[in-house]
């Protein structure tokens, strides 16, 4: 036993003589078959693709309903409200971590090549890359309230970023656009990978302008006065020599039958039998009122744009948050919506228009509200009529593409009806209702309009599941309170109440 003893010390010796041996095995966490540096080029369209193309119910579907675009027929949780933690995931991880390392690369001298600069100038690939950004950087804030901003993109040097408040992100993102759009030059290549304009620097400028209005816009009820900052921001950014999108051939529209991209419109990878138009929604097209309609807005005219949104423009929605079983059969219009390559928008002059009208009636300029309103509407019509012809939709949804030449004629029409709909009631609540109708399908936008404005008015899901309220916002990511509780917690203060529900109000909102 005493032999067996020495044997094995005799082993144990020679083994850890052996392991601190000083052996140079490489770096074991770099992929040998990955790309040498980062591509910008490749970087930015992944993350404007994987955000034009996020599908499901967290990242598209939701919204939709809180604002009653669509209704549910099966799986009807979304639709009653349901207290679910969402995901925040696809937009740090895949999106503004995709554009932070291209900035960051764009940033080092070092890194300039030919074939960078064969990418496109360094300040405007830099530049559409802080744009898109933002766009997100918006809508996370929008959906949660205080969330990681300024810590966001530390990776392993910080694990537990802080939340920034909401006050402090949105002026962050106002001022990274005009950063963006001020390093951007006109005269120089624009980014070769951009899939939204295509490089065109001028139409960025001018997006950038209108994102400005939209963002500062959203503020008005922390910052009502026409001296105060959002006010102020809204009349710079208006004001600008590069404009803002006033043509529709200016508007910015995500198309998904680009070769290059390989990715389809997201509404295709929901079951359409799934989701009708609300009764609600399909109602206030129509213009009805009286007895048995759910019509939430003024309007009394019969709207044609309900021929680009409908399956069927004669039929009726599903009341809200009613049973499957009770009558109507509108769903949204396959050709124009939910087509594997049909486009879809991001930024409309009717919406810069509306944004205008809205600004107006609120003091903050001088321009006439009717005159933005009517613009408004008109280029909505206009828009939906450009994006009529889809050459390269799937066979099986031309049966429902429509002759749609009457839009443009009848807008003035309609319009006129709209703005006496105003003097009867007020402007600010036409307006609310027109950027509603405007915005279809953009469930993110309406969502965070309505809550701004509660126009127009939209009556809860009756069988509910929270507290009996429409949802002001999503629930933070279940692993934030344990990963990161600390900020965790220090969002959920911010919040009106202070509690993780779907109905406490972020900040913009209280």
């Amino acid at each position: 036993m005493k032999n067996l003893k020495t044997i094995l010390l005799y082993i144990a010796l020679a083994l850890s003589v052996g392991a601190c041996k000083n052996v140079n095995f490489g770096d074991m966490n770099e992929n040998p078959n990955g790309p040498a540096d980062p591509d910008p080029k490749a970087l930015l369209t992944a993350a404007q693709v994987d955000y034009a193309a996020l599908a499901g119910r967290e990242y598209l579907i939701r919204p939709t309903l809180y604002v009653q675009y669509l209704t549910q027929n099966v799986y009807t949780d979304e639709m009653r409200y349901s207290e679910s933690a969402s995901f925040w995931g696809a937009y740090y991880r895949n999106e503004i971590s995709a554009l932070q390392k291209a900035i960051n690369f764009l940033d080092n001298p070092d890194n300039i090549t030919q074939t960078i600069l064969d990418e496109g100038a360094v300040e405007n690939q830099k530049g559409v890359a802080m744009i898109m950004q933002a766009i997100i950087y918006k809508r996370v804030t929008d959906n949660f309230g205080n969330v990681p901003y300024s810590e966001a993109m530390k990776g392993l040097d910080n694990l537990t970023p802080a939340y920034d408040s909401q006050e402090s992100i949105y002026k962050g993102i106002i001022d990274q656009v005009k950063a963006a759009r001020d390093l951007m030059d006109e005269n120089l290549a624009g980014p070769t990978g951009d899939i939204v304009y295509n490089g065109n620097v001028t139409r960025w400028k001018k997006f950038a302008n209108s994102f400005i209005l939209e963002a500062s816009l959203q503020l008005s009820k922390k910052y009502p006065g026409a001296s105060a900052y959002a006010a102020t921001e809204f009349k710079n950014a208006l004001n600008d020599a590069n404009g803002v999108i006033e043509d529709i051939d200016d508007e910015a529209w995500f198309t998904f039958y680009n070769p290059a991209t390989g990715q389809n419109n997201p509404w295709s990878r929901n079951r359409g039998r799934d989701y009708n138009l609300s009764k609600e929604f399909t109602d206030a097209l129509h213009g009805v009122t009286g007895l048995f309609t759910l019509n939430p807005t003024s309007n009394h005219t019969p709207d044609l744009r309900l021929k680009v949104y409908s399956s069927d423009f004669s039929a009726d929605g599903r009341p809200y948050g009613y049973h499957a079983t009770q009558a109507g059969d509108a769903q949204m219009n396959k050709s124009y919506w939910r087509d594997v390559k049909a486009s879809l928008p991001l930024m409309t002059a009717s919406y810069t228009y509306l944004n205008r009208a809205d600004a107006a009636n609120l003091g903050w300029t001088s321009e006439d509200v009717a005159t933005m309103l009517t613009n408004g509407i008109e280029a909505s019509y206009s828009s939906l009529n450009k994006y009529k012809v889809f050459p390269n939709l799937e066979s099986s949804s031309q049966d429902v593409v429509r002759d749609l030449n009457e839009l443009p004629d009848y807008a003035p029409t309609y319009a006129a009806a709209r703005v006496t709909d105003a003097g009867n009631t007020s402007f600010a609540q036409v307006i609310a209702e027109e950027k509603w109708v405007s915005l279809f399908p953009q469930g993110f936008k309406a969502w965070a309009e309505w809550r701004r404005t509660d126009f127009p008015t939209l009556h809860p899901a009756h069988d509910y599941l929270n507290d009996g309220h429409i949802p002001r916002r999503y629930i933070y990511p279940s692993n934030e309170s344990g990963l990161n509780g600390a900020n965790y917690q220090s969002g959920v203060n911010a919040l009106v109440p202070q509690t993780d529900s779907n109905t406490s109000k972020v900040w913009w909102d209280q």
